[in-house]
């Protein structure tokens, strides 16, 4: 039942919102006010426990743009007839929601950018200040200067889906081709039993150790081959930087501090990988795997190709501190691409039908 609890509270907006325009139509305001505070918290909480249950899905991405244009759109309406200066926040909501509905008829693309959101959001307190000002006129709220700063922001949306429409168009010329090449580096690695054993290897934070070296060796694969270096082999270096051979959290032992982990675990993962992979290790990959903890083991990157993977590691590690690059990056990045950016399985699978498409 807890996967339908999200798509059921965002399917809420839509079917509650005839109700709130006829107690608006009605003259129920109080009401109104109430009801259209509880709709617009199932924004807040829908896609909250879609993650907390893990059943983000495009479904779900899709309804929730829907009830937010509807919601708004209909709240607007009924606002223009009190106040003309909502007449600008209806229209760009509009021409917003049209916007999207193109680029999902013509591309498939779903957007819901972060900054789409906070647009929502501000126009969600306008409305409900709106009518608040309906009911208390003699409380004087500046409610047209909320109305336009909700515009700019509206503004601002309008211009970050058109830039994320260029940018996706332009990044999705050779994306499957990338994916397939990659793959085809990495898969002699990838699925051998032993590094699958590395799902099970807890890492990050709410991240294995399989799935943090799958995501740096596909950023590594990345920057590689857009400098024109050996992509390759730093490819399957960052694949296998981490192929040490028991999780590091379940040893008991005791060792002196510079015998731990952090320190000897990049030497150890190039002695595992020899023994498992042979000569498939080749000296240049055992090279940038060796490096990969600079400074903590004090062996100097001696290639571009090292201290690329020094560097991709660290950043892929630490990218949950917020400083003002990432807080850029996190108000452009679209919330919906973050949950579907391709997982693992997803990125097998594609693969495995591209490849039959061939065949066929």
């Amino acid at each position: 039942m807890k996967k339908f609890i999200p798509n059921i509270l965002t399917c809420s907006r839509i079917f509650l919102t005839p109700v709130i325009l006829t107690l608006g139509l009605t003259n129920h305001i109080w009401t109104l006010i109430i009801l259209a505070i509880i709709v617009a918290l199932t924004d807040f909480f829908d896609g909250r426990l879609a993650r907390k249950y893990n059943v983000v899905s495009s479904l779900g991405a899709k309804l929730d743009a829907i009830a937010d244009k509807v919601l708004a759109i209909g709240l607007l309406f009924l606002l223009i007839y009190r106040n003309p200066a909502f007449f600008y926040a209806l229209i760009l909501e509009v021409i917003i929601g049209s916007l999207n509905l193109y680029f999902y008829l013509r591309k498939k693309i779903a957007i819901s950018l972060l900054v789409g959101k906070i647009k929502t959001w501000f126009i969600f307190i306008t409305i409900i200040l709106g009518f608040v000002n309906v009911l208390f006129p003699s409380l004087n709220f500046k409610i047209n200067w909320l109305v336009y700063i909700t515009c700019a922001v509206q503004i601002v949306t309008l211009l970050s889906y058109i830039i994320y429409n260029v940018k996706v168009k332009r990044e999705n010329i050779d994306t499957f081709s990338q994916y397939v090449e990659f793959y085809e580096i990495i898969e002699p690695f990838l699925t051998n039993k032993e590094f699958l054993k590395r799902k099970t290897f807890s890492h990050h934070i709410n991240e294995s150790v399989y799935a943090h070296t799958l995501r740096v060796s596909f950023d590594c694969y990345k920057i590689g081959k857009k400098l024109k270096l050996d992509y390759k082999s730093l490819a399957i270096a960052a694949l296998l930087h981490d192929f040490y051979e028991t999780p590091w959290q379940t040893a008991k032992e005791k060792k002196p501090f510079f015998q731990k982990h952090a320190f000897t675990h990049a030497h150890n993962a190039v002695l595992n990988a020899k023994k498992v992979f042979g000569k498939k290790i080749t000296p240049k990959i055992s090279n940038i795997m060796e490096t990969h903890m600079f400074p903590v083991n004090k062996k100097i990157p001696r290639s571009r190709e090292a201290w690329i993977l020094t560097l991709v590691d660290k950043a892929d590690s630490m990218d949950f501190i917020m400083h003002p690059i990432m807080l850029y990056h996190i108000f452009r990045k679209d919330e919906i691409d973050q949950q579907q950016k391709l997982t693992t399985k997803k990125i097998l699978n594609r693969i495995k039908r591209i490849k039959k498409n061939k065949l066929k």
